[in-house]
């Protein structure tokens, strides 16, 4: 069973060819777990459209759980984002990416490869003066 139709396969092949530099997708996930077991289906998908610059590791979370912890990945799905230089991002998605969240996966994938930021210049410079870290969470639901 395939998750992303023809049109969705052309669109997104269509915006991928902004795609400038590899971007290294890491799954924690749970073989036991249907949402889990979807998002790697739905991962798996994404970056056979572009494989030259999307690259997908899957990890069972269970058997992994050192690589884990060094990742601070709690839950599974955990997806984190990795850069050309296979640097951690810090963008994580928890849950699978389906629904808006596929959006901001897909948007995600693209500022991550381009290195840009949707970030105006004045909230770049108040993140960058920040004191202490900020953990930024948000919590959506398939309802």
């Amino acid at each position: 069973m395939g998750f992303l139709n023809e049109r969705d396969r052309q669109t997104l092949s269509e915006m991928f060819r902004d795609l400038k530099f590899p971007v290294h997708l890491v799954l924690f996930y749970d073989p036991g777990q249907e949402w889990s077991v979807h998002t790697q289906g739905i991962l798996n998908e994404v970056v056979g459209l572009m494989p030259d610059l999307l690259h997908l590791e899957v990890y069972d979370f269970y058997k992994n759980r050192l690589l884990a912890a060094l990742y601070g990945v709690e839950q599974v799905p955990a997806l984190l984002l990795r850069d050309k230089n296979e640097d951690d991002t810090g963008i994580r998605i928890l849950g699978m990416p389906s629904g808006y969240e596929f959006a901001v996966l897909i948007e995600d994938i693209l500022d991550v490869s381009t290195g840009r930021s949707r970030l105006s210049e004045k909230t770049v410079n108040y993140i960058r003066n920040l004191e202490h870290d900020v953990l930024l969470r948000v919590f959506v639901t398939p309802t």
